[in-house]
């Protein structure tokens, strides 16, 4: 992970390729009970503040529909462009119109001339996915209405350090964002940001509100988190980050190693990318982990990747009752916990990584 010296943008310096990586996914975004209501209520803020009846709202890496849909049930013509041939199918088979193609200035083309302008473009949790920024920001920019708006979430660099995130670290994610350099990107192609949410979400994410130059007022909330970045040009941030990710990860192993050793049986929660890499990094095998649960039928029966541990359903926590679960998708902790209160009823405890791990209750 590399920050250039002159944007402070912090991206990967490898780029697999695109088609490896998404034109079958195995991740549909709906079989996630927070991430549903999440969309719902952004729906309900978008159309509300930036659309009327018949607007054009168009969603690029739109997944399998979440968004599409409560955008649809607000009266809006929604679109989706998503590269995944299977998520793009499962929508289009649920009535959420979705071009299966990567956005891009041909494809933002295309919708101009065959629909207008868009009053809203929508970008969530793909910005980080993508190579070619620049070429992306000039679609957006060649889509959107004189008045219209782009609002994305992203990751936020300042949570993934303060908490030492490592996990969300990997080949799918190119860059790690912050407001600057993407005060820079859009400010290349005549656009500009006026408003910033901090979310929750996967442990911390920004939700950046952008329109055309000179047409919107920034709010103090812009300038505020503006101005507490300025931390961010501090090499020493990031080499201690790399201090406290080798203290995380000596952390887990060792408390592992510990429940082994008591005879204790341990599972893991959430076949997540995120979580793969924690496996991988800390060297987390089946002599430890003896499966993952998941809720997605997609990924049930495979096996993953790299450390090769058993994918099953969610079923296989009460019926091989694991004495402790390793909540890999701990950035949904608390709904996970909720979810499976019988199994802590059955005497089960849940260890959660991130910073340093810990159990679920304390």
């Amino acid at each position: 992970m590399l920050r250039c010296r002159s944007c402070g943008l912090v991206q990967l310096s490898a780029v697999v390729r695109p088609d490896i990586l998404f034109a079958d996914y195995l991740y549909a975004s709906s079989a996630s009970p927070p991430l549903l209501a999440h969309f719902q209520e952004l729906a309900e803020e978008l159309v509300s503040r930036y659309a009327s009846p018949g607007s054009l709202v168009v969603e690029f890496g739109s997944n399998d529909g979440i968004l599409l849909r409560p955008l649809k049930d607000r009266r809006v013509r929604a679109l989706g462009v998503e590269p995944a041939r299977n998520l793009a199918a499962m929508a289009n088979e649920a009535g959420l119109e979705t071009l299966n193609s990567y956005f891009s200035g041909e494809v933002a083309r295309q919708i101009r001339d065959e629909r207008g302008l868009a009053s809203i473009i929508v970008g969530n949790n793909v910005l980080a996915h993508v190579d070619g920024l620049r070429d992306l920001a000039r679609a957006v920019e060649h889509l959107l209405a004189p008045d219209g708006v782009f609002v994305a979430e992203v990751p936020y660099l300042s949570d993934l350090l303060e908490h030492v995130e490592y996990d969300t670290i990997y080949h799918e994610h190119l860059s790690y964002f912050h407001l600057l350099p993407l005060k820079r990107l859009l400010g290349e192609v005549g656009m500009e940001l006026f408003d910033v949410t901090r979310l929750e979400l996967h442990g911390g994410s920004i939700r950046i509100y952008a329109g055309r130059r000179g047409t919107r007022t920034p709010t103090a909330a812009l300038r505020t988190l503006f101005e507490s970045e300025a931390r961010l040009d501090d090499m020493r941030l990031y080499a201690d980050f790399s201090r406290r990710v080798e203290e995380s990860r000596h952390a887990l192993r060792e408390t592992l190693e510990h429940l082994r050793g008591d005879s204790r049986t341990i599972a893991a929660l959430g076949a997540t990318a995120k979580g793969n890499t924690l496996l991988n990094y800390c060297a987390i095998g089946p002599e430890t982990v003896i499966f993952v649960a998941d809720s997605t039928p997609m990924k049930q029966g495979l096996l993953t990747p790299g450390m090769h541990i058993s994918v099953k359903s969610e079923r296989a926590l009460y019926e091989e009752k694991p004495d402790y679960v390793l909540l890999l998708a701990w950035n949904y902790a608390e709904a996970l916990v909720r979810r499976h209160a019988e199994y802590l009823a059955q005497g089960g405890r849940f260890i959660h990584p991130i910073p340093l791990a810990r159990l679920v209750p304390a």
